[in-house]
């Protein structure tokens, strides 16, 4: 009988056939999306990003696209030329160092199960107008035992300042990326076209480059992970967002649904707090007559449309008044950022007793919008709403009713379309009844993690060096002593101090439940308290 070796492909032994045609399955769908990348490179088919058209040159993309077979991919692979081995996305990457476990508990404010390792991914992908360009984003790698299978996430960042505050350069909301690595996940946070080092203003909110930036930075992050001898979980992969993130991550999802669920089948994704309904409730919010505390949105919607479609405007000042215009030029540019163009722009509102954002656009420019459903920049609302679809995998829409900025009806909206439309397992489920944007990140983002690691076998990602049981101490801060509220230790304990570098800066045994921290410097730590065979954790600041 014929060895896998023989084949060119893996190697394995005869008594494990079956395990060999598993493996060769598997290597078979990861071969298949290099060459699929490949075709994409040559030019055989490539994407035509701004209405997310799939440019199709030959009838051969026709069959790859959605109805090709196992026989054919495997005929294929055996009959034809070896796939390309090089980095087909993958252009370089830099390893940004590593996070501790005590660093981490003392962040997030919760035991995590790993250290985790930071790299920045440059990886190719087309700009906004089909050009070949090189993105960036951060990948979050849990420390684990060697071959341990990491299922893999994408998180995707909400709304950032700029092109500087993204997850590549440890800004942007990395953190939240760090937290699903740390129980570890392999966890990608792409940067989005426009932001770090990809070229161009950044389209914001638009369906189509968020989810080939992402794609594309799944695929040099495979590359990646196969080329560093780390392994991969095949069959599980999450997907996850937070606000300008829901909708990419939403948009992602949809990609990857309709056209590459083959190469990558989704496990289970979270959508949060994202505005999901584009032209229905955000327009209705931007264009109300009540006051809206985050105008900026909407000047960033028209610059990032511009961008895209190039149908918004031929003159930027005949569709903004002044004294807007001027500011938005300026975030445009790069010479403010979107916070504080967000400052300007209610100052200026506000100098007439609100800030009623369409008041902004010239009124020529806001009769068309409110009155032609046709016109350009309505149609490009629509063409970025993401919740008429059904997602086939199970997937959470997070969102808290208290929101200000990303009103909740989105979630609300995309549950009722999508359950209409068959969506087998999807479901709305609000995080906080009176929560605003910002409380609602950290209680989405815990259920995420919970929600995804349910999806998880117990051999899925190995049990090691677990975190034990929170505990308190007092006072907190401690000047001179730290007493440790434990029943277990009330008779003397062992305990460890620990940095924010994973660094034990005291250890030894106290034969009460007191310790003396008076010499530790001035910042904050993480006590490992034992007592009974049993071993507790706390957190505390030396002031």
């Amino acid at each position: 009988m014929p060895q896998c070796s023989d084949m060119g492909i893996l190697c394995c032994d005869a008594p494990i056939w079956g395990n060999c045609w598993l493996l060769l399955l598997r290597t078979l769908f990861r071969d298949a999306a290099r060459h699929t990348s490949n075709l994409m490179r040559r030019g055989i088919f490539r994407r035509i990003t701004a209405k997310r058209d799939i440019l199709r040159t030959s009838s051969t993309f026709m069959v790859m696209k959605k109805h090709i077979t196992l026989f054919a991919l495997f005929i294929s692979l055996l009959t034809s030329t070896p796939v390309v081995k090089a980095q087909d996305y993958l252009v370089d990457f830099t390893f940004l160092g590593t996070r501790t476990k005590a660093y981490l508990y003392i962040l997030f404010g919760q035991p995590v199960d790993y250290d985790v390792n930071l790299y920045k991914i440059r990886y190719k992908t087309p700009d906004i107008h089909g050009a070949l360009d090189t993105a960036s984003g951060l990948l979050v790698l849990p420390v684990v035992p060697a071959s341990t299978q990491l299922p893999l996430v994408v998180f995707e960042h909400g709304t950032t300042d700029g092109p500087n505050d993204v997850p590549s350069k440890l800004h942007g909301g990395y953190e939240a990326a760090m937290a699903y690595a740390a129980q570890g996940f392999a966890t990608i946070a792409p940067d989005f076209l426009g932001l770090g080092d990809a070229r161009g203003f950044h389209p914001y909110v638009h369906a189509a480059s968020e989810a080939s930036a992402s794609f594309d930075m799944l695929n040099a992050t495979v590359e990646y992970l196969d080329t560093h001898d780390t392994d991969w979980d095949l069959v599980h992969l999450f997907l996850c967002g937070y606000s300008q993130g829901g909708h990419a991550s939403a948009a992602l999802h949809k990609e990857i649904q309709d056209n590459w669920s083959i190469i990558y089948p989704i496990t289970a994704a979270t959508h949060m707090s994202g505005p999901y309904s584009i032209s229905g409730v955000m327009r209705s919010k931007l264009l109300s007559d009540d006051s809206y505390g985050y105008p900026a949105y909407l000047a960033y919607i028209v610059l990032g449309y511009q961008e895209a479609y190039g149908n918004v405007y031929t003159d930027i000042h005949g569709f903004f008044k002044e004294p807007y215009v001027t500011n938005i030029q300026n975030f445009k540019n790069g010479s403010v950022t979107l916070t504080t163009l967000n400052a300007q722009l209610v100052a200026q509102l506000s100098a007439n007793g609100d800030t009623i954002t369409k008041r902004m656009i010239q009124d020529s420019i806001l009769e068309k919008i409110v009155s032609d459903s046709l016109y350009p920049l309505n149609l490009d609302l629509k063409d970025n709403d993401l919740y008429n679809w059904a997602p086939d995998a199970p997937t959470r829409l997070y969102y808290c009713g208290g929101d200000l900025q990303v009103p909740f009806q989105n979630a609300i909206v995309a549950d009722s379309a999508m359950n209409a439309l068959g969506a087998p397992d999807t479901h709305a489920v609000n995080q906080g009844p009176t929560l605003d944007h910002g409380p609602c990140v950290l209680p989405s983002i815990v259920a995420s993690i919970t929600y995804f690691e349910s999806f998880l076998n117990a051999s899925s990602v190995v049990d090691f060096d677990k975190n034990p049981k929170t505990i308190e101490v007092m006072p907190n801060p401690a000047v001179d002593y730290l007493t440790v509220n434990w029943e277990q230790a009330a008779d003397g304990l062992d305990f460890q101090i620990i940095d924010l570098n994973g660094k034990i800066i005291s250890s030894g045994y106290s034969p009460s439940n007191s310790i003396d921290v008076h010499s530790l410097s001035p910042g904050m730590y993480m006590i490992l308290v034992s007592a009974g065979n049993q071993t507790r954790i706390a957190r505390f600041i030396h002031p």
